[in-house]
């Protein structure tokens, strides 16, 4: 009899562990595709104002004429719509750079 009890504790012990290791990596897998949905939205938002910002900037600079206050916020305008472009373009390189590494695979940069 104790054997018998031995075993089925010992199968719902196993079966337990394994569906929860299932569960596990279903979880996981959600949060991977939530967090790769995050980072494209604030690489695509961030580039798109940069964009927005930018020719506002330039329209302002060079609409502004004989007015220096409108002339340097438009050429602020630029400057900073730019590097939000700029920055939006680093933000995938790094995330793809720090997604390889994350498992322990590096990937060479030169064939």
């Amino acid at each position: 009899m104790r054997h018998r009890d031995g075993v089925a504790r010992s199968l719902i012990v196993l079966l337990a562990f394994s569906a929860s290791t299932g569960i596990a990596a279903a979880q996981q897998s959600e949060i991977n595709s939530s967090l790769t949905q995050i980072e494209e939205f604030v690489a695509t938002t961030l580039g798109q104002i940069g964009v927005i910002v930018f020719l506002i900037g330039a329209a302002l600079w060079f609409v502004s004429r004989r007015s220096a206050d409108r002339a340097q916020w438009g050429w602020r305008a630029m400057w900073g719509g730019a590097g939000m472009i700029v920055l939006s373009v680093s933000y995938n390189v790094f995330v793809s750079l720090f997604e390889n590494l994350a498992p322990g695979m590096v990937v060479p940069l030169l064939p």
